[in-house]
Formats: structure tokens, sequence, C-alpha cells
């Protein structure tokens, strides 16, 4: 890695650290080892030394997003204002929706607790700046009870 993108890199990924650092307090991703894979994706347009000004690079929030759960389906909704359907990616991972998407001047990231099953019965919907993502929630088994054999009777 050059000097150059050591400047352009090293604030993202210690943003990804916060990020992943403030989730994981929060409770929103278990503790762990991440392997976090961070790539460019914008072309640098200063033709002099290959940088990006300030002004070029884009912010990268967390979008406005609600989760809830009615009749055993699960709802998260995201604010992804700015954002076409192209420019969204999710994916599935290890019980983590990850999301991901691109806006004129804002990179949008965020990560979503779900349970395994949810793989299964995810949908996705997109409309005026809002994604939606749906799944069934699993019933939980109940396993045979086992009495309390302990005999609490003292005679």
């Amino acid at each position: 890695m050059t000097k150059k993108q050591d400047r352009q890199t090293i604030p993202f990924i210690e943003l990804m650290y916060c990020l992943f650092e403030d989730a994981v307090n929060r409770g929103e991703i278990p503790p762990g080892e991440y392997s976090v894979i961070i790539s460019k994706d914008i072309p640098p347009t200063d033709e002099e030394d290959g940088c990006l000004s300030r002004e070029e690079i884009p912010d990268i929030c967390e979008p406005v997003s609600e989760c809830h759960e009615h009749d055993g389906i699960v709802t998260i909704t995201a604010d992804l204002y700015g954002a076409s359907p192209e420019e969204i990616r999710y994916t599935l991972h290890h019980g983590v929706l990850y999301l991901a998407a691109h806006a004129e001047s804002v990179i949008y990231r965020a990560a979503y607790p779900v349970e395994e099953g949810a793989a299964e019965t995810l949908t996705r919907t997109f409309k005026n700046g809002v994604i939606e993502f749906t799944y069934k929630k699993e019933e939980r088994r109940s396993g045979n009870v086992v009495p309390d054999t302990k005999n609490t009777n003292t005679d």
C-alpha cells in the first residue's frame, strides 16, 4: 500500500472499527473476530496525485431504521434517501443481515441481527427511498418438560 492509499484508507478502517465496536456494545452483533474487506469503488478524480478531495469522499452513515415484530412477522425498515435500487446491496450471513447502499454523497451501512432461519422467508421491497425486509419468525418448539424429581417434602 502506498502512502497515498494509506491516507485514504486509514480513516475508513478507523471508522469501520468504531462502527463494529459500537454495534457490539449495543448488542446488535455478537462479540468475536470479524474479517472486513475494504475496497474502494470510487475512482480517483484528481489527475495530479490520484487522491480524492475531502468534498469528493462520501459520508458513511447508518440509515435511520426500525425493527419490529407483529404476529410472528419481523419487519426491518431503513431509510436510504437518495439511493436507487441498483445501488443497494444486502447479504445474510451467520444470523446478521448486512445492508449497504450508495447515494449521491452518502454511503449507507448497517447490520441487523436476525434469526438463523430468516433466509428461507426473507423478502424485500424498496419504495420511495425506504427498503423493507420481512421474514417469518421461527416458532420455538417447546421440548418435553421434565418434572423436578427433587423431594421437597420434609417428614
